[in-house]
């Protein structure tokens, strides 16, 4: 991350997909891939939501000169975290199978925690963000077993 400047939400994205992917092959680094490309668009669809004045101002020009990954390229880390529990929560966004719906929600909570580490978000008390985001994780857990057990063979 550049020092001096808050991190953007798509250099974080792209250093932590990127980190998993070069230790993943097959199977799993088609879902990291996946997972990225989903997570990317959805936050461009949903990245209004909690942005602010300036930054919705500079996302309508950054959209103007390259409208793919806009909003990523503009908004910093801290809108991935608070819209992380949306993307876990949405049906669409859950990937095509059982396994994709596994790893997005175990590489949320990871996810999470880097964003709140970052050195320019320490000031900010982001445990509240960083909460929502652990308990989706664990309601979609239980929700993702209660599926299972329901469709298990009796």
């Amino acid at each position: 991350m550049a020092s001096g400047r808050a991190a953007r939400a798509d250099e974080v994205i792209g250093t932590f997909f990127g980190e998993r992917a070069a230790q993943a092959v097959g199977r799993r680094l088609e879902r990291l891939q996946r997972a990225e490309e989903d997570l990317r668009m959805f936050f461009e669809e949903h990245a209004e939501l909690v942005l602010e004045g300036p930054e919705l101002a500079l996302l309508a020009l950054e959209r103007q000169f390259e409208h793919e990954g806009a909003a990523a390229r503009v908004a910093e880390a801290e809108a991935l975290l608070l819209l992380l529990p949306l993307f876990l929560e949405q049906s669409q966004w859950q990937g095509l199978d059982y396994e994709d719906r596994r790893l997005r929600l175990e590489l949320a909570e990871p996810l999470a925690h880097d964003i709140a580490r970052l050195p320019e978000l320490r000031e900010q008390d982001l445990s509240a963000a960083v909460w929502i985001v652990e308990s989706t994780v664990r309601h979609a857990v239980w929700m993702l077993r209660q599926e299972r057990e329901a469709t298990r063979p009796r």
